[in-house]
Order: structure tokens, then sequence, then C-alpha cells
């Protein structure tokens, strides 16, 4: 299936196919797969407070490959860690809100990978690789109950993304992920007096015996 096709049909109805065998995508596929991404972006961006970080073009597409191939790897079993490596290459670019925010029109629905992908070892170098993926992008990885690994710096200085960030947190009830001042401080701030109503029993997570 070509990745333009993919896209469609996740964004469509969140069910996706891959062929069981790694695949390398054609110039025009790309084109089509980014205009896929920028009709996703033009839609979300709507639903954002403020206004959304610019599109990526390039950030989204890697995201998209990354989430294609990482799928092939988990159904192709039989490959070696060397093959992990050639597809699923860190983001190259700049981690800019930009960035962030257009992969994250890929990877918040990679949750689905990591249930399909929970039955292998925790060591497995594909789950590792998913994993450590994932923490470097904290903003998309809200509810996956990993450690980032990466700064929220950026996510911070972009009121549209901080406060899209803690919308996540408190409906995943992420508490792990109010550790540093500014979540907690943007946390209070949304929160107000509706904490009880909205996290019962936040303060017996935050504030354990």
């Amino acid at each position: 299936m070509k990745l333009n096709k993919y896209l469609s049909r996740l964004f469509s109805d969140g069910l996706v196919e891959v062929p069981r065998q790694m695949t390398d995508f054609d110039v025009d596929d790309l084109q089509a797969s980014i205009r896929v991404l920028k009709q996703v972006y033009d839609t979300d961006k709507l639903e954002m407070l403020f206004h959304a970080p610019v599109f990526e073009p390039d950030a989204a597409l890697w995201a998209a490959r990354f989430l294609y191939q990482a799928t092939q790897l988990v159904l192709l079993r039989d490959l070696d860690e060397t093959v992990i490596d050639q597809y699923l290459q860190p983001y190259p670019g700049e981690t800019s809100a930009a960035a962030i925010y257009s992969v994250d029109l890929i990877f918040r629905h990679i949750g689905g990978l990591f249930k399909f992908s929970s039955g292998l070892a925790p060591d497995d170098p594909l789950v590792k690789r998913l994993k450590e993926t994932m923490a470097a992008w904290p903003f998309s990885s809200v509810g996956l109950k990993i450690e980032p690994l990466a700064t929220t710096d950026t996510i911070f200085t972009d009121a549209s993304l901080k406060y899209a960030y803690l919308d996540r947190i408190i409906q995943h009830k992420d508490h792990a992920r109010l550790k540093g001042e500014p979540e907690k401080n943007t946390f209070d701030e949304i929160m107000g007096m509706h904490q009880a109503l909205l996290w019962p029993g936040f303060d017996l997570l935050a504030h354990p015996e």
C-alpha cells in the first residue's frame, strides 16, 4: 500500500494495512502524502487554542514514514536490528514548535501500535526503539506511561501547544507529567477550583502519604 493511501485510511477510519515486506516510497507518493497531511493539519488547527504552529511538511512526513515502517517491523519479526536502524531513524531536523505539532498529527495515533507490540519482550530492539522515539516527543506520548527524555521547554513557549499538552495530561490523568514548574503552574491555571471535580483524587496522587 502506498503511503498516501495508508494515511488517508488512518485518518478516515483509524484502520491501516501494510505489505509484509519493507517498503520505499517514490517521489509522487511522498508528495501526495504531504498533501494529505496538510489537509489534516488545516482541519486540526481549527481545534487549537490561539494560533497553532505552522505546518512543517518534513516533520510530518518523517513521522508518517516512521509509523508506517514501524508497523511493518512489528509484523516482520524475523528482521534483525540493522533493519530497525535503517528504517526507524531519529528526526534529523530541529524540534521546533512547528515540528512538534506536525509530528503529532501522526504520533497521536501511535498508541495502537504500542498495544499491538505489547506481546513482545520489553528488551526487544523494536520495543526499545519505539519507546525511545516517543520519549523524545513528550507532546505526543502523554498517556503511554513513558518517561520523557526531551525537554518540554519548546512546548511551553508556544501558547497553543502548552494548553493542548496540559489538556492531554488532564484527559489521560497522567500525573507523572506534572513534575516541572511550568506543568504545575499551567495545571493550576486550568483546573482552578474545579480540580476535585475534573480530577478526583489528584491530591492523593500528587501528595502520597
